[in-house]
C-alpha cells in the first residue's frame, strides 16, 4: 500500500510505524542515516508535517523554525536533498548532500534563531514585570503593605550544623540538642511543603503565619476586574493577605521539597514522629542525606533533592555531601 494511503492526513505513524513500513534494506538504511543525523549534526526527527503531494514527511532539525532537511517516503526508498536512498551508494550521496548543506551556516542560523528567542523571552518577561508592578501596586492600596505576601517558609538545615552533627556522631559524641534541631529542622520544612503543595493543586493555600486554610478559588472579583483570579487578594483573619500567584511563586523560589522527589519527603516525614531515640533519629537523618547523594550522583536532569533541605550554593550542598559520603 502507498505510504499516502496508509498513513492518510489524520492518520499520523509513529516512528516504529514508520520503520515497519520500510522493507528490511530500507529499514537499516534508515537507521543508519537517522543515527547520522543525530550524531554527526545534533538534529532530530521530531516535526512531522503533512503535504497533499508526498503525504506524512519527516523534518530534521532544532525547532521548527530551524530545519536541516526533510525526509519523504516512497514505496521502495525514502527521499532527501534529491537523492532516493535505497542502497549504499545513495545513502552516502545523501549523507554528503545533508553535511554540505549543514556546513552552510547551519549552526549560524540556530544561532540567531537562539538569540531572538533570549531576546523576545527577556522583552517579554520586562513586560510582564512592569503590568505586574502596576498591578500590585494598585492591589497595596487596599492591603496593609506590611502583611501583604510575606512569605515565611520553613528553615532549610544549616550545612555546619549538619557537618558537626555527622562528626560528633562519628566520635561516639551524639549531640542529642543538636540532632533534634537538625531533625526537626528537616521535618517541619517536609510537613509544610506538602500541606502547602496539595492545597495549591485545588486552589487553596496555607496562611504561612496563622495556619488557616484559605480558599483562593471563591475570590471576589467586585473591583478588580482588571486583574486575573490569580492575582487577586486572598484575606486571612488573622490580618496577612496573599495573591495565588506570588504564593506559588515563592514556594517554587523557596525551593520547598515536592516535585518527582516527594515520596522521599514524605517518608521521612511519616517516620520521624516515631523515632523513640538518638539511634533512630540519627539513621533516619542519614537515611534522608544518602537520599540526597544518591540524586547528586545519579546523573539525571532537575534539582537533587538536597537542594529543597539544606542552605547554600548548589556547590556549597555537593560539597558537603560529597564530604559527609566520603570523608573521614
Amino acid at each position: 500500500m502507498d505510504w499516502k494511503d496508509k498513513y492518510p492526513k489524520k492518520t499520523k505513524p509513529a516512528f516504529d510505524e514508520l520503520l515497519a513500513y520500510f522493507s528490511d534494506d530500507i529499514q537499516a538504511l534508515f537507521l543508519r542515516f537517522d543515527e547520522e543525523m543525530r550524531g554527526r549534526f545534533d538534529v532530530h526527527n521530531k516535526y512531522h508535517r503533512y503535504s497533499d503531494t508526498a503525504g506524512w514527511a519527516y523534518g530534521y532539525g532544532r525547532y521548527y523554525s530551524c530545519e536541516l532537511l526533510s525526509v519523504t517516503i516512497e514505496n521502495d526508498c525514502f527521499n532527501l536533498l534529491g537523492v532516493s536512498v535505497k542502497d549504499e551508494i545513495s545513502l552516502q550521496d545523501a549523507l554528503a548532500r545533508a553535511k554540505a548543506k549543514y556546513e552552510d551556516g547551519f549552526e549560524e542560523r540556530y544561532a540567531a534563531i537562539c538569540a531572538k528567542r533570549r531576546a523576545d523571552q527577556i522583552e517579554r518577561s520586562k513586560r510582564r514585570a512592569e503590568r505586574e508592578k502596576v498591578q500590585m501596586e494598585t492591589l497595596a492600596r487596599d492591603v496593609d503593605p506590611d502583611k501583604f505576601n510575606r512569605f515565611v517558609w520553613g528553615k532549610m538545615v544549616n550545612r555546619g550544623d549538619l557537618l558537626k552533627l555527622y562528626q560528633d556522631e562519628a566520635k561516639g559524641l551524639l549531640d542529642e540538642e543538636l540532632l533534634d534541631e537538625v531533625g526537626y529542622t528537616l521535618y517541619a520544612r517536609c510537613v509544610q511543603a506538602k500541606q502547602a503543595r496539595e492545597l495549591m493543586e485545588k486552589s487553596r493555600i496555607l496562611c504561612l503565619h496563622c495556619g488557616a486554610v484559605l480558599d483562593a478559588d471563591c475570590i471576589k472579583v467586585a473591583g478588580y476586574t482588571p486583574f486575573s483570579k490569580d492575582n487577586l487578594p486572598i484575606h486571612c483573619d488573622c490580618g496577612y493577605s496573599y495573591t495565588y500567584r506570588e504564593y506559588r511563586r515563592s514556594c517554587n523560589a523557596a525551593n520547598m521539597p515536592g516535585g518527582r522527589a516527594a515520596p522521599i519527603f514524605e517518608r521521612f516525614a511519616q517516620k520521624w514522629p516515631g523515632c523513640r531515640d538518638g539511634a533512630q533519629k540519627m539513621m533516619l537523618i542519614d537515611w534522608l542525606i544518602h537520599e540526597c547523594h544518591v540524586t547528586l550522583m545519579s546523573g539525571e536532569k532537575g534539582r537533587s533533592v538536597c537542594v529543597n533541605l539544606i542552605e547554600g550554593s548548589k556547590k556549597q550542598i555537593s560539597d558537603l555531601i560529597m564530604q559527609l559520603a566520603y570523608g573521614k
